[in-house]
């Protein structure tokens, strides 16, 4: 049975192949798109959340994160390169991935009919609940619609950053971007925007 929300408590991240060169030929709009992923970041060191990036083989031609990405990027989280289209398929990935300890992941980054496709399928298949953050999500290809809708059918749950913060916050009085917030032990990150102020991001995509 799929969860019906996400729970901070079981709940990882996996930013998939967020690279320079793949930011660099994405179609649609980038900012709106890297803003949110910069948010996502927040979040999940806000909430520490476990958080694994993959990185496409070879970072010398693909870089690493871009340099807004690494200075928000939570020194708990885990950095692995990958040969294969799917992270899961990699026996060091898996093996990270597995000992996080958590049963849901909520996806981002690229692109998304390649790797993101082939790696929520591949957590699928291990029993994961994978939210996809669909306006975290990048590609070269202009009509990632059937990758999305692929995943879907698959059992993958669309979602958003906004929608994902505010499943996680859970209630008025603990959601720090609102005037009914409480004082909390733990500040958000500066910068961090209310995902209202966010820019709109592309709807078709």
């Amino acid at each position: 049975m799929l969860a019906v929300c996400a729970e901070r408590a079981r709940l990882g991240v996996l930013l998939i192949d967020a690279q320079p060169l793949f930011w660099q030929e994405m179609a649609g709009p980038q900012e709106p798109v890297l803003l949110r992923v910069d948010h996502l970041l927040m979040l999940a060191d806000w909430l520490n959340l476990p958080l694994l990036a993959t990185f496409e083989h070879s970072l010398e031609r693909k870089g690493a994160l871009p340099e807004r990405l690494e200075r928000l990027f939570p020194a708990h989280g885990q950095r692995l390169v990958k040969r294969a289209y799917n992270c899961c398929a990699e026996p060091a990935i898996r093996a990270a991935i597995q000992q996080l300890g958590v049963q849901q992941f909520a996806v981002a980054g690229a692109e998304t009919d390649v790797c993101v496709l082939q790696s929520v399928l591949g957590l699928l298949t291990l029993g994961y609940e994978v939210f996809l953050l669909e306006d975290c999500l990048f590609t070269s290809e202009p009509h990632p619609r059937p990758a999305l809708e692929r995943m879907y059918r698959a059992g993958a749950l669309p979602c958003t950053f906004k929608t994902l913060a505010y499943e996680l916050t859970g209630r008025v009085d603990q959601t720090p971007w609102l005037e009914e917030a409480q004082p909390l032990p733990a500040p958000l990150p500066v910068g961090f925007l209310p995902p209202e102020s966010l820019p709109p991001w592309q709807f078709d995509r």
